[in-house]
C-alpha cells in the first residue's frame, strides 16, 4: 500500500463514508484529501503531516473522534512506521521543468504553504536563509496588473500589497528586494482559473514606483546554470546512493510490487558537472613510470585499452584536486579499476579526511 492509500483508507474514506459526519466536516476532509494529492513523493506527504504531530483541537479533529473514526493524529504512528524510511525523498527545486504545467496547489504544497488563499510571492525556506522564491503571476483578472514587458523575456511583477500598500518591509517583498541574487521561480498564467506554466527562472533587476505609488519588480530570465533547475553530479549521485540504500532495507516483497507499477524507461535529468583542466604530462609520466603495474595492489593492469593497447590504469591523486591538491607527479598514482574505486568509496589507503573525494 503506498502512502496515499494508507491516508485514504484510514482516514478519508471512512469519513466521506460516514452516515454521522457533517457535510461541513466533509468538505474539509475532501479538502485535505485534495492536498494530499498534490504530494509526488512519500518525502513531501511526511514533511506535510508533522504538522499534525500531537493532540488535534480542529472542529473535524473533535467530530471525527466523537464517531469514532480515525484522525491524522491517530494513524501518524503507523504511518510513520511505514514511511518515514523514505523521508529523504522529496520533491526539489530541480524537478520543475520549464515549460510544465502546475496546479495552484502544487506549487504552494512545495512552499510548504497549505491555504489557497496565500499570496504570489512564496519563499523556499525561511527568510534569510531561503533557497528561492517561488512567484505566481496572472496576467488577466488577477488583483495585479502583471504583464511581460515588451522584449517578451522581462516580467513587470507586482509587489505584495495590502489596502494598497505596497509595503517595502512585508517580508514576502523583502524575500526578493533584500536578496537580488536569490533565484525566482516563475509561474504564469493568462487567465484567474488555469493552471500555471513555469516560465523560467528570473532575477530582479530594480523596483519600480507607478504614479499612483503602485510598485513592481522587473524581472529578467536569468541563464542560472548555477541554480538547481540543473542537478550536480555530485548531487544526483548522492541522492540515488540514498535512495538505493533505502530501497536495500526494503523487504523482497516490497521490491516487487514497486517494481511491477515502475515505468520500464527512466526520465531524463540534465547534470552538470564542473571539473578541473589536468595536465596531460602529469597522467601521462605517472602511467609511464607505473608500467603497467597497480601502485595500490602491485597487480599488472586488468586489460588493455582498445584505442592503443597500453595497459588500463587510472590516475589517482592522494590529495584530491578539490581538497586543494596539487597536480603533479608527485601527487599522483596508477591503480586498476578497483583500488580507485576502493580510495573513493571504501578503506582508502592514502585516506583523506578533509573532504569527500566523490567519483573522480
Amino acid at each position: 500500500m503506498d502512502a496515499k492509500a494508507f491516508i485514504d483508507q484510514r482516514v478519508f474514506s471512512p469519513a466521506l463514508n460516514s452516515q454521522v459526519i457533517s457535510g461541513e466536516v466533509k468538505a474539509v476532509v475532501r479538502n485535505s484529501r485534495s492536498w494530499v494529492n498534490q504530494f509526488r513523493r512519500v518525502g513531501d506527504l511526511l514533511q506535510y503531516f508533522d504538522r499534525f504531530k500531537g493532540e488535534g483541537t480542529s472542529k473535524a479533529f473533535i467530530a471525527l473522534r466523537q464517531a469514532g473514526l480515525s484522525t491524522f493524529e491517530d494513524v501518524l504512528p503507523e504511518f510513520y512506521e511505514k514511511f518515514e524510511p523514505w523521508r529523504s525523498d522529496c520533491t526539489r527545486l530541480d524537478d520543475f521543468v520549464v515549460g510544465q504545467i502546475y496546479s495552484p496547489r502544487s506549487i504552494l504544497a512545495f512552499a510548504g504553504v497549505y491555504d489557497s488563499r496565500a499570496g504570489g510571492i512564496l519563499p523556499i525556506g525561511k527568510v534569510g536563509t531561503h533557497r528561492a522564491v517561488f512567484i505566481k503571476a496572472t496576467m488577466t483578472g488577477g488583483k495585479y496588473n502583471n504583464t511581460w514587458l515588451p522584449d517578451g523575456t522581462s516580467l513587470k511583477y507586482y509587489l505584495k500589497s495590502i489596502q494598497g500598500n505596497f509595503g517595502d518591509h512585508y517580508q514576502d517583498n523583502q524575500s526578493i528586494s533584500k536578496y537580488p541574487d536569490i533565484p525566482i521561480y516563475a509561474f504564469t498564467r493568462n487567465k484567474k482559473d488555469d493552471n500555471f506554466k513555469f516560465s523560467g527562472i528570473f532575477k530582479s533587476v530594480r523596483i519600480h514606483i507607478d504614479p499612483d505609488q503602485s510598485k513592481w519588480f522587473e524581472l529578467h530570465r536569468s541563464d542560472v546554470a548555477g541554480h538547481e533547475i540543473l542537478t550536480s553530479e555530485d548531487q544526483y549521485f548522492r541522492s540515488f546512493d540514498q535512495l538505493v540504500a533505502i530501497a536495500s532495507a526494503s523487504s523482497s516483497e516490497e521490491r516487487a510490487r514497486r517494481l511491477a507499477a515502475a515505468p520500464k524507461k527512466p526520465k531524463r535529468r540534465m547534470i552538470v558537472s564542473y571539473n578541473f583542466e589536468r595536465n596531460a604530462d602529469v597522467v601521462a609520466e605517472v602511467l609511464a613510470q607505473a608500467a603497467g603495474i597497480c601502485g595500490g595492489c602491485g597487480s599488472e593492469a586488468p586489460f588493455t585499452r582498445n584505442s592503443d593497447g597500453t595497459p588500463y590504469l587510472e590516475v589517482h591523486h592522494r590529495r584530491p584536486l578539490a581538497a586543494g591538491g596539487a597536480d603533479c607527479v608527485e601527487n599522483a598514482i596508477a591503480l586498476c579499476p578497483n583500488c580507485h574505486r576502493r580510495e573513493h568509496n571504501g578503506p582508502a589507503r592514502w585516506p583523506w579526511l578533509g573532504v569527500s573525494a566523490g567519483r573522480s
